[in-house]
């Protein structure tokens, strides 16, 4: 440990601020069996995260965080990036930006290896400071953006410590929170000229002034209700859109010949639909689509791969899913999905999920 921090729970205190540590149950992407889909083309708008090897610290004090930061800053003229919004936590980050090319693989490699060589550097360490590669999401701007950015900014005050307390108290950690964009967003802090905040600011009304307290109030809104996380809603583990943004990904997929033998692609192009699973699911188990849909009796595997087998092919959020499936909470429907796919892992099902997934989509 480096001297002046103190470690609490899964939490850091590092030049008096908290930093989180990431260390939330499995997640639905990790539970299932095909590695994401990487998606490249010019124009593109993502959501990018990467982690410390082993939950491990990757901004061990602020130094490090102005020094990420400064090659962040000198990457996107580099690559001809546009950053919308960034969060530097303490073992992980978060960004939302837009690579005019189509060379995300070329800027997060360069960005990634430059700030690895001088953190080893620095602190005397040697082997891989991130946890395998980045994770990438596109993402499609009308519908998503706003809330994307809102869930983004409110990752200083989402956790076990410093989730906790008064709305007020939270607020004040969050407006103090220095590595992040949300300060130059609300109005709260100096401009930053090398980050790109029309694009979310211009959902808000008004003149520049009015939209930056829109905005704030937007977001600080979640701190005194709970809000649905927008990367519910993404499917194939790479993609956060609406119904025509992913045929659309899809088809610009299926044209480039690389990539036609990848699993992930395959697993786009035969895509059932709700009506199309609930009736394979029901044909399979020997039941009927009102016993998939009605709540009942705890156990029904059938039921529970129906939800699963619906996450996966029909990019519905898991609220949606919920409902469909008689009111079900969708935290339940998350922890039923995580469940069921850990089960079709170890072989625990009575059908392993991609042979009934092509059933389906016949």
């Amino acid at each position: 440990m480096i001297r002046g921090q103190k470690v609490i729970g899964g939490q850091k205190v590092i030049g008096g601020q908290i930093f989180t540590f990431d260390i939330s149950s499995e997640s639905l992407q990790r539970a299932g069996v095909a590695r994401p889909l990487r998606i490249e083309f010019g124009g593109a708008l993502y959501h990018l995260t990467a982690r410390g090897n082993a939950r491990g610290t990757i901004f061990a004090d602020q130094r490090d965080c102005a020094k990420f930061l400064q090659f962040l800053v000198d990457s996107l003229e580099r690559y001809d990036v546009a950053l919308h919004a960034y969060v530097l936590m303490g073992n992980h980050y978060h960004l939302i930006a837009e690579t005019l090319k189509a060379n995300l693989g070329q800027w997060m490699h360069w960005l990634s290896t430059t700030y690895t060589v001088y953190f080893n550097r620095r602190h005397r360490r040697v082997g891989h400071l991130f946890q395998g590669r980045y994770k990438s999401i596109v993402v499609e701007a009308e519908g998503y953006l706003l809330t994307l950015s809102r869930y983004l900014h409110l990752n200083p005050v989402r956790g076990r410590v410093i989730g906790k307390g008064t709305p007020a108290e939270r607020r004040k950690r969050l407006r103090g929170w220095g590595w992040s964009s949300y300060p130059a967003y609300s109005g709260l802090a100096k401009g930053q000229a090398w980050l790109s905040q029309e694009r979310i600011l211009g959902y808000m009304g008004g003149r520049i002034g009015e939209r930056r307290l829109s905005y704030r109030r937007f977001v600080e809104e979640g701190l005194v209700r709970e809000i649905e996380n927008p990367l519910d809603a993404v499917s194939w583990q790479t993609v956060l859109g609406r119904e025509h943004f992913l045929q659309r990904v899809k088809d610009r997929l299926a044209s480039r010949k690389e990539h036609r033998e990848l699993p992930a692609l395959r697993q786009l192009r035969r895509r059932p639909d709700v009506r199309s699973i609930l009736e394979g699911v029901a044909k399979v188990y020997r039941c009927s689509k009102e016993e998939l849909l009605k709540r009942g009796r705890k156990g029904n595997e059938a039921r529970a791969v129906a939800m699963v087998l619906i996450w996966d092919c029909c990019g519905m959020r898991l609220r949606e899913i919920g409902e469909l499936f008689g009111g079900v909470a969708y935290t339940a429907v998350a922890q039923m999905i995580a469940r069921t796919k850990e089960k079709d892992r170890r072989s625990k099902l009575k059908f392993k999920l991609n042979k009934l997934m092509d059933k389906c989509g016949k």
